[in-house]
């Protein structure tokens, strides 16, 4: 949000300077990103948050400048009405039918014999300061007002609507529109549109259409004033990417009393600036009265969340400057929200625009008190044990990736069923339409994406997958994932062997390793697994007493397991200490052993009695022979 001071000034009388306002702005939640010196001005670029949707105007963060700096707002000047339908000296016919389930309010009126042309100098340097494009007259009115008071309104060419009929409904869907700016989209089911007799011609709290737009031929203006439902504004707009100032502010939930005043401030500029006459009554077409409502707050209850004491002239006083009309009786204090403040729905909405004004830099510093929590939490998680077994993978030579849950149905590998996945009834686009059932998916394409940059990729990652068709049967699990390009079947299985371990788990790592034509991939239910983990160690002290060690090298058919020529070698005696395969080559395996007896050094003839064995029961179980 652009906010120009000179813009500001005109309703608020500032005596901060440029950098203390932009510091109190901050402090009262208009989080002031930047400020820009002009050569005639100076512009606040404000990052509006989206419960705040009455500061998407000048008069909204005039509003909150006069409480700041506890002054009055000067409003413009309105007409006192439209006059009657008597006084009118030309009344064209005009019929609206609406729904208030998806058009909740309805303003609009008729002028007649405009001149449509360029823009008053001071109207368009307005526009210039924050970002807006001259179109003409009546555009640039229309966006002035609407960036002014902060209610989006739209004018249409009346001799262009068809039947002098405009309908608000809801699209079919496939429904061809082309906007204001000439941009054809094909309407998505249930956005909220205006059509006339032949044709749509408004895409409602999104964009005018073309077909009914205001340019130099048009005489006769219908000016509308909506209020529309922020959840049908805000899926239309991100079904087909499409956003603009006033949706935005539809999105976040626009002033549904100030319509008329909109309405008026519209009309008093064209008349001045097109010229024209008004030549229909006022349509103001509404569900109900919208108008402002009660909110108490309690003196007690203030303190309490606070932990501070604030004098309640103090608390009035504040209140008072936010236009909240505050009586205080029996240490409760009345007040009545208008209806632009659509944020303020219960008693804590009102302590926080009290702590926000006082100023929360203001509060006393104080530590935390209470007792330190000795039981666990339910949803406890000891992220000890995930950066345990990361740091196992990292030094393995794996980099680890954070992916999206969301999955599009062309990513499914063969073999799912997009019919038994989690699908998101609204999705953003459907490359983000289902919840992923497995890291597979991400993984692989990660691997595709780092191809033509990297000839060595080793990546996992450790995230939730999610599982079931519907929500009856919906769970979710971590999962530990990786994929490899450059590593084979034995190094993964070495490396889960070692997170196993390091768990106190045993299982058999075989059976969570695939060989993919992308490289070799691992997954694991770590939900599962952590389950089972056993973290419990039992300390043995280093042996007093040196190892001897050597190199078998075994020849035996291809048939015949590693793990079981290991154990046919550890089986032998109580002093094989550990046997493990160090290389291997055709038939050939050669095995790394070690002897070592706790409580007495070893000597060599023992050792060759041992290996005498060992190569006896090898022949006589396997058929192996020593390599000659």
């Amino acid at each position: 949000m652009l906010v120009p001071l000179s813009w500001l000034k005109e309703y608020v009388d500032i005596t901060l300077t440029t950098k203390g306002l932009g510091e109190k702005l901050t402090e009262v939640g208009l989080g002031c990103e930047k400020i820009i010196k002009t050569s005639d001005d100076t512009i606040f670029e404000l990052e509006i948050t989206p419960n705040r949707s009455d500061c998407l105007s000048i008069i909204g963060v005039a509003r909150e400048v006069a409480a700041i700096e506890n002054k009055k707002i000067k409003l413009p000047h309105l007409r006192q009405g439209f006059g009657g339908q008597a006084k009118l000296r030309k009344i064209l016919p005009l019929t609206i039918k609406t729904d208030f389930k998806i058009n909740p309010r309805f303003t609009g009126i008729i002028i007649t014999g405009i001149k449509v042309g360029e823009s008053p100098k001071w109207l368009k340097d307005k526009l210039v300061k924050v970002n807006q494009r001259s179109i003409n007259n009546i555009v640039d009115i229309t966006n002035y007002v609407m960036l002014e008071l902060g209610n989006p309104l739209h004018t249409f060419d009346y001799n262009k609507i068809a039947g002098h009929i405009m309908t608000v409904s809801q699209a079919k869907g496939g429904e061809k529109f082309e906007s204001v700016d000439g941009v054809i989209y094909h309407l998505p089911k249930d956005a909220v549109i205006i059509s006339d007799k032949e044709k749509v011609i408004d895409l409602c709290g999104i964009k005018g259409g073309k077909n009914s737009g205001t340019f130099g031929e048009t005489k006769n203006i219908f000016i509308r004033v909506p209020v529309e439902i922020p959840n049908l504004t805000r899926r239309t707009s991100q079904t087909l990417g499409l956003r603009s100032e006033a949706s935005s502010i539809f999105e976040r939930g626009v002033n549904t009393g100030g319509t008329i005043d909109t309405l008026k401030r519209a009309v008093d500029l064209v008349l001045e600036i097109a010229g024209g006459e008004i030549a229909s009554e006022l349509y103001d077409i509404k569900s109900e009265d919208f108008k402002p409502w009660k909110l108490k707050l309690r003196i007690e209850r203030l303190n309490e969340i606070l932990g501070i004491e604030i004098a309640d002239k103090k608390v009035l006083g504040i209140l008072e400057t936010l236009n909240l009309s505050p009586v205080l009786k029996n240490n409760i204090i009345e007040t009545t929200i208008p209806t632009y403040r659509n944020d303020l729905k219960i008693e804590e909405d009102l302590i926080e625009e009290v702590a926000r004004i006082y100023g929360y830099n203001n509060f006393p510093k104080t530590m935390p008190i209470g007792e330190i929590p000795t039981k666990q939490i339910p949803y406890f998680k000891d992220y000890k044990l995930d950066e345990k077994v990361k740091n196992i993978l990292t030094a393995s030579g794996f980099s680890e990736i954070y992916t999206y849950s969301l999955i599009g149905e062309k990513e499914l590998p063969q073999g799912i069923n997009s019919q038994n996945l989690l699908r998101v009834d609204n999705p953003v686009s459907r490359d983000f339409e289902y919840l992923r059932p497995t890291l597979k998916i991400n993984l692989i394409k990660a691997l595709s994406q780092n191809k033509s940059n990297f000839e060595k990729i080793n990546l996992f990652e450790l995230g939730k997958v999610y599982l079931g068709k519907n929500l009856d049967e919906a769970k979710e699990a971590y999962f530990l994932s990786g994929i490899t390009n450059n590593k084979n079947f034995f190094e993964v299985k070495g490396l889960l062997e070692a997170i196993f371990k390091d768990l106190g788990i045993k299982m058999d790592p075989t059976k969570y390793i695939e060989i993919l034509s992308e490289g070799i991939f691992f997954e694991l239910n770590y939900s599962e697994i952590l389950k089972n983990i056993n973290l419990n160690k039992t300390f043995k002290p280093l042996p007093k007493y040196p190892p001897i060690v050597e190199d078998l090298s075994i020849i035996a058919g291809e048939n015949i397991m590693t793990s079981d020529l290991i154990s046919g070698i550890k089986n032998q005696s109580s002093i094989i200490a550990n046997v493990s395969l160090l290389d291997q080559f055709e038939d050939s395996r050669t095995f790394h052993i070690v002897y070592q007896d706790e409580n007495r050094n070893l000597t060599g003839e023992e050792v060759a009695r041992i290996r005498s064995k060992i190569l006896k029961s090898l022949q006589a179980k396997f058929h192996a022979e020593l390599k000659g």
